[in-house]
């Protein structure tokens, strides 16, 4: 005969084996979403301005644009190239030949500053729930560099 106590044990056994076993079928759908980097993302600037890019394919690589802006009149004033500083900054590329690097991440890219008109190196990686994208612009190599974090526009 098997006593209460036994039961109780095996019930608890029985139970964080479910447990653990729908927590690693959770971990398991997570690791096997295909994270994308296309679509619309929210971009906040130093100045406290916002900005909407919208990551599309073009070729094999990404490009994003912006495509809003809290200020929609700003003009590209601090562009190199002194025929494009009357242009609106919204419409303009601002990211440029990401390529694919592995899962989830874009390498090789340049990413276009319109405050300073200073373009620098970057890479993207799409960070687990595909709400939000770690975009990081440098100078040479990564390490010398800035992170930032946008958000997924719904």
């Amino acid at each position: 005969m098997v006593s209460v106590r036994a039961l109780n044990i095996r019930t608890a056994v029985v139970a964080a084996t479910i447990l653990a076993a729908a927590a690693l079928a959770e971990r398991a759908a997570i690791a096997a979403e295909k994270l994308s980097p296309l679509g619309v993302w929210l971009a906040l600037g130093d100045d406290g301005g916002k900005g909407h890019i919208e990551i599309y394919e073009c070729g094999d690589k990404l490009c994003g644009k912006l495509v809003w802006s809290s200020d929609p009149e700003v003009r590209d004033i601090h562009n190199p190239d002194e025929s494009k500083r009357d242009r609106l900054v919204v419409g303009t590329d601002i990211l440029t030949e990401l390529t694919p690097d592995g899962e989830n991440f874009w390498d090789s890219g340049r990413i276009y500053d319109s405050t300073t008109g200073k373009t620098w190196n970057c890479n993207i990686t799409v960070l687990p729930g595909n709400d939000k994208l770690k975009i990081r612009g440098y100078w040479g190599i990564s390490l010398f560099g800035q992170s930032r974090v946008w958000d997924r526009v719904k």
